[in-house]
């Protein structure tokens, strides 16, 4: 081992170790601070801000401190990863109408906190990948096209199932994201096999056709980048990759002249003004928010972010740019993005190929769906309708994200765990040479 290297493998080390006791109090004095001036907005005062106000700095420090005794997981991802969903139920709070309320985020977050601790311990204690992909790949492609036998449409696409009708809806490709990952990542480890790479390449091929025909394009384009990404990183094989490439901007030219919703979605990216009234309100008002917030934003509760009509799910990231400010949207990204550099280093330090690979393909999708959302909430690209994690209101996405960031944390505690042995061998080694 060369020097470089092992101060490398020791700077690694030495930030799964690092003490996030300030970073967590920072989280929660930001989540009281903005619940009370929330409950303080009206007379009479807000009870479920005042109630979220002391709810939510205590599941925070329970989650920050508890889950470490248990497990020696990377407690920045998990402490930013909180802040994200606290920042979901304080805008939330401050914007919502009765029929979107920020109870009922919570309770969504309280779920999807459980399928984090479910996460860890699947990672943790599940050792048959391989015996078990075939069942996944099944079980997936089931699942996934569920909505196009019982599912109902909705922005144009069929892909919700209704469990309790106007109660509880589940978004099936939401949830089979985490099992594209494991699918994957157990495919593409076995480095021999080309029968396992190709099954891996037709196991995505066969998902984003399901959500093809639910015409789920926003769920599709997440898909098939996330298996390219993926089988790149695996295989480094350069050319296929770019041909998959290829083969995806094509389907993409063709899906404009075949599906009406597309070629809207691209002439309002290209000019909402041309249709101010209709088709490209929802996009203007997004921008006129994000203008209208400026650097240091209008206030919590203040401006008029419900002029967008999906202001708490596809454009809350102009919602929070009007409340908070542009500064602050620019922090929410810098947490992302530290999030997704925490994930890749708890990639590199894997020891085997399949956690290293299921690591990398939940920090992708992860990455992928906030690019996707701030880009089209800011006209960079074409309204893609996927969801900005751990923040958008909705249930699906957010237990699926969580869910997903179990994973990755139980990941990281393998590492640590590894760590440790390591250590023990150095140290019994040293003991049999002295």
């Amino acid at each position: 081992m060369t020097k470089k290297t092992s101060e490398a493998d020791a700077l690694r080390k030495a930030l799964r170790r690092a003490d996030t006791s300030l970073l967590v109090y920072a989280v929660a004095l930001f989540q009281v601070s903005a619940m009370l001036l929330l409950t303080l907005r009206t007379d009479p005062i807000d009870r479920q801000a005042l109630l979220l106000a002391g709810a939510m700095p205590a599941v925070t420090l329970l989650c920050a401190k508890g889950l470490p005794r248990f497990w020696k997981i990377d407690r920045v991802v998990l402490t930013l990863v909180l802040f994200l969903c606290s920042v979901s139920l304080v805008t939330l709070t401050a914007i919502a109408r009765a029929s979107v309320t920020a109870l009922t985020q919570a309770v969504y977050i309280a779920v999807g906190l459980f399928g984090m601790v479910v996460g860890i311990v699947f990672i943790r204690h599940f050792r048959h990948w391989n015996r078990w992909k075939i069942v996944f790949m099944a079980l997936s492609v089931a699942f996934i096209a569920l909505p196009l036998a019982i599912g109902e449409t909705k922005y144009g696409a069929k892909n919700w199932i209704q469990v309790v009708p106007d109660v509880v809806s589940v978004q099936p490709s939401e949830f089979v994201k985490m099992s594209l990952m494991v699918v994957l990542a157990a495919c593409l480890s076995e480095r021999q096999s080309r029968a396992m790479k190709l099954l891996s390449i037709l196991f995505g091929a066969a998902l984003c056709g399901v959500l093809l025909l639910e015409r789920d394009l926003g769920a599709l384009l997440l898909y098939f980048l996330t298996t390219v990404i993926l089988y790149f990183i695996a295989t480094s094989n350069g050319w296929l990759s770019l041909a998959g490439l290829g083969v995806g901007a094509a389907g993409a030219v063709g899906a404009y002249y075949v599906f009406d919703l597309v070629r809207e979605r691209v002439r309002i990216w290209q000019n909402p003004w041309a249709d101010a009234a209709d088709s490209g309100y929802q996009l203007i008002q997004s921008l006129i928010a994000i203008g209208s917030g400026g650097l240091i934003g209008m206030g919590l509760g203040l401006g008029m972010p419900r002029m967008i009509p999906l202001y708490h799910s596809d454009f809350v990231f102009a919602a929070i740019c009007e409340q908070f400010g542009m500064i602050f949207a620019l922090c929410l990204l810098a947490v992302y993005a530290l999030v997704i550099l925490r994930g890749i280093s708890i990639a590199m330090s894997c020891r085997d190929g399949f956690h290293a690979l299921l690591a990398f393909g939940i920090v992708t999708i992860l990455g992928l769906q906030t690019l996707l959302i701030v880009g089209g909430n800011i006209r960079l690209i074409p309204l893609t309708g996927v969801t900005l994690p751990f923040i958008a209101a909705g249930g699906s996405s957010m237990v699926s994200c969580l869910t997903g960031v179990g994973m990755l944390l139980g990941i990281s505690s393998l590492n640590a765990d590894q760590d440790e042995e390591d250590v023990r061998r150095a140290q019994w080694q040293e003991g049999e040479r002295a």
